[in-house]
């Protein structure tokens, strides 16, 4: 089963680190531990660079969405209720939650949940207690907070279940609210770890003491600023002590204090003449409570009501006996181990704090005390927790489960034609590659016809579903598709379909996020030589004040931009009705610059094949000797893929592995040509370092297969995605990459990532490279759990049924503007008035939905 928690008690300002955050903690922690059946997720929306894993201790146990609210959690104001609603149900559908965990549903200043939003979820919440309600009219004063109040108790009506931590607050729900007991399981609450019986030297008790005017034996109260926690009547039982009890015992009071508390309890003390007696600390550190509860004589806590009532625990797990109220959950908690007094009466106080100080036998209380102890303990609610969970969803899973079981693979049964503009081979581009393979997968779902440019005939063939045409015949056929698919990336070969993306709109999937290089062919190739094409075009991505200077500049020679700083593509997404990219990072952009477009992450595909056939065969074939180490790069060699700093690692790699092959597998660039060649002279490696230029794709294979190490670096990084990369881990390869854009988004372990380029040195960038091609060589268990992982990840990410599948859902799903403009416009008037609002943030969060 797969259960999600929400961020809420650990993080929202109201919980964090407080009271209910510190439970979260406790409850959390153990649950990881004890459950090895259930899968757990969490789902935190108030800090994006919140690591669950990491705060709780655990690795990589609990899968986490991090996303950002805006500044003071914008998003959370109810006006935004449609944002976070789409937020919660593509995280829910996505990761198939059975169980949404709410774990403080009353921080009503924060996230507030709707019961319809979990149609296909089963809902459960953690109430601590409802004080609130019970004295509402010292909490909710006002209609407008009572409202607000009942609203969470509405919902609470309305979910599966409900946990709470004491006896009481099932009680006070059934007695006030009307609440079904069975729809209430108590799990109870527990000490935290940290409180214990410890040793305290004779330095720090002095330190402790002297600094906060304490002269001897004391009695402790922890509580909080709130009339709730009794501290007044404390005071004035304390006060009405006999004055020899007064005199051996000081009355410490260890809470943070509001000025006006703080001031109220000091003109108490001089009233009732114990002005040195009582000290208030105010705010103390952990290890300063500690001490207090360690160093204690007694602890009192006379409180007018709790729903668990944590002092009573702590103080007997650090090895002090309890004076407590005989209500709400104090009086079951207690149970024979503490003394218990009204803490509405004064008298009765004064009374118990006198017995307990003067004739009781406080080991013998503290003793029976911790035999109580033993029933709050966080295994025991981390056990009542799992099992509370289990019996509310599992019956509900059965059904979901058998509900799936039924649904068919092609849940709408549509089977229509498609267009499809693409590039197909002969044509020497990745892309055509691509298209061939997506297009046969996408086959088996609809009829296609494929539209491609003049000057070329398609060498491939398809099955009957597939047709092949030129382009022009496409304003005559285009009523009868369901459909327009545009293979978009930045060469001249996609050219011919900007006209038709731009009049007739469908969906785009963009190879390249920025379209700058097709661009200026576009504009600047053979004999077209339009500036004016090229300004139209750039301002459909920037302003006149940007776009105008600049290409003034550049008439003149004097622009110091390169096409890689000036991001385009506005004149192919402005007019898409749907965009498929094969990178998060593309998919953020994006909705950053236009956060109404409805964008789709789809991994690039692969065909999973573990290793080759005949691998020896095929090193022999292509003339490398068995203990040969074969490091490879593919596809089109310029300077982008780091090819000269490559050949430097493999120059310093071959002094201490001579029998290093350095592999280029992929036709030089006129650009870097020159370089090349004289690098491998001067360097003498021409015998180890091979450029096979262009060749046909059951070649190109062979090559990976062949290959021991495969690099595919990167920068500058123009957007791209990289088909080549798809093939190594299709063949479970061992791959170096960058970590920069989409290269860097695949899981750790799946491939070797290196800090991307303009974040190191020249040298640093060569000395990681070599550091890590040397390890990968010198550690081959290493490096064949690279090659597991990569297979791995192929098999369950990319594999091409799976990819032609999620074509297939997101062709058939209508367009959809889920952000609408309006929504946008009112969230970045709210977020842009604060100084800490980050705009890159927020469209993280924004992606997510989109």
């Amino acid at each position: 089963m797969r259960i999600a928690f929400d961020a809420t008690a650990l993080l929202s300002s109201m919980s964090k680190n407080r009271g209910i955050g510190n439970y979260s903690y406790g409850q959390f922690w153990e649950m990881i531990r004890q459950d090895q059946t259930n899968e757990y997720y969490f789902f935190n929306l108030y800090d994006p660079n919140f690591d669950i894993n990491a705060y709780l201790g655990v690795e990589n146990k609990i899968v986490s969405l991090n996303l950002y609210s805006g500044p003071e959690g914008a998003l959370f104001s109810d006006k935004f209720d449609c944002v976070i609603e789409l937020i919660l149900k593509r995280f829910l559908t996505e990761n198939k939650i059975d169980v949404f965990y709410i774990t403080s549903p009353f921080d009503g200043k924060y996230l507030k949940y709707k019961a319809e939003w979990f149609q296909d979820v089963k809902t459960v919440a953690l109430v601590y207690d409802i004080i609130p309600y019970v004295f509402k009219e010292r909490y909710l004063p006002g209609a407008d907070a009572l409202r607000e109040y009942m609203g969470v108790i509405n919902f609470l009506r309305k979910i599966d279940g409900i946990q709470v931590i004491s006896q009481s607050v099932k009680d006070d729900l059934i007695r006030y609210l009307d609440f079904d007991a069975d729809k209430i399981d108590v799990i109870w609450g527990a000490v935290g770890k940290q409180y214990k019986e410890i040793e305290i030297s004779d330095e720090e008790k002095n330190n402790l003491f002297h600094k906060f005017g304490i002269t001897g034996k004391f009695i402790m109260c922890t509580g909080g600023d709130d009339e709730r926690k009794n501290i007044a009547g404390l005071i004035e039982s304390y006060a009405a002590l006999p004055r020899d009890v007064k005199n051996e015992y000081q009355l410490v009071v260890v809470c943070k204090l509001s000025e006006a508390s703080e001031e109220r309890y000091n003109n108490l003390c001089c009233e009732k003449n114990v002005v040195g007696r009582v000290v208030l600390t105010n705010f103390v550190s952990d290890t300063e409570l500690l001490w207090f509860y360690n160093l204690a004589t007694l602890m009192a806590f006379p409180s007018t009501y709790e729903g668990f009532g944590l002092p009573v625990v702590e103080a007997w797990a650090c090895g002090t006996p309890v004076l407590t109220s005989n209500n709400s959950s104090l009086v079951q908690i207690a149970g024979g181990g503490a003394v218990l007094v009204d803490p509405f009466d004064s008298k009765d106080v004064t009374r118990g704090l006198q017995y307990a100080l003067t004739e009781c036998d406080l080991d013998e209380l503290l003793r029976k005390g911790k035999k109580e102890l033993e029933k709050y303990q966080w295994e025991k609610v981390a056990k009542s927790s799992i099992d509370s969970i289990n019996k509310f969803a599992n019956e509900y899973k059965k059904r979901r489960d058998a509900k799936e079981d039924e649904t068919n693979i092609n849940p709408s049964n549509q089977h229509f034609k498609i267009a499809f503009f693409t590039p197909l081979p002969s044509l020497q581009s990745g892309i055509s590659d691509y298209s061939y393979d997506i297009i046969q997968g996408l086959s088996k779902y609809c009829d296609i016809d494929v539209f491609i440019d003049d000057g070329y005939e398609a060498d491939c063939k398809f099955d009957k579903s597939v047709t092949i045409m030129n382009h022009r015949r496409y304003v005559k056929l285009k009523d009868e598709y369901y459909d327009t698919i545009y293979q978009v990336g930045n060469s001249a070969f996609h050219i011919y379909m900007f006209p038709y993306i731009k009049k007739y709109s469908g969906t785009v999937v963009l190879h390249d996020y920025n379209l700058h290089g097709v661009l200026v062919h576009m504009c600047f190739a053979k004999r077209i030589h339009s500036y004016a094409m090229y300004k139209k075009v750039l301002l459909e991505d920037y302003s006149k004040d940007i776009v105008h200077p600049y290409v003034e500049d550049l008439k003149r020679g004097k622009t110091g931009y390169h096409i890689y700083d000036i991001p385009v593509n506005g004149f192919v997404t402005k007019y898409a009705n749907k965009i498929i990219v094969h990178s998060i990072e593309s998919k953020k952009k994006l909705l950053t610059s236009n956060m109404t477009l409805d964008v789709e992450h789809i991994w690039h595909y692969a065909k999973p094949e573990e290793g080759g056939s005949g691998r020896d065969e095929i090193r022999k074939k292509l003339g490398y000797a068995e203990d040969d180490i074969v490091i490879a790069a593919f596809g089109h060699i310029h300077e982008t893929k780091r090819t000269i700093p490559s050949l430097q690692m493999f120059v310093d790699l071959q002094k201490e592995y001579p029998n290093a092959k350095m592999l280029f597998v992929g036709k030089l660039s006129d650009s870097i040509e020159t370089e090349f060649n004289a690098f491998v002279k001067e360097n003498k490696i021409e015998e180890c370092v091979k450029v096979t230029g262009y060749i046909e794709l059951d070649e190109f294979v062979d090559y990976i297969d062949a290959t021991d190490i495969c690099l595919n670096l990167r920068y500058p990084y123009n957007g791209e995605t990289s088909g080549s990369l798809m093939r190594f881990f299709a063949k479970g390869k061992c791959v170096v990459v960058n970590d920069i854009g989409s290269f860097g988004e695949f899981p750790e372990g799946v491939c070797v990532k290196l800090p991307s380029v303009d974040k190191v040195s020249p040298s640093d960038e060569i000395e990681n490279l070599l550091t890590a091609v040397k390890s990968l060589i010198s550690n081959p268990e290493i490096r064949r759990q690279y090659e597991l992982n990569s297979l791995k990840f192929a098999k369950e990410q990319l594999d091409l049924e799976i990819i032609a599948k999620k074509y297939y859902d997101f062709i058939c799903r209508p367009a959809r503007h889920n952000l609408k403009e309006e929504w946008i416009i009112e969230l970045l008037e709210v977020c842009a008035e604060r100084p800490d609002f980050c705009a890159e943030a927020l469209a993280d969060t924004l992606t997510y939905i989109m």
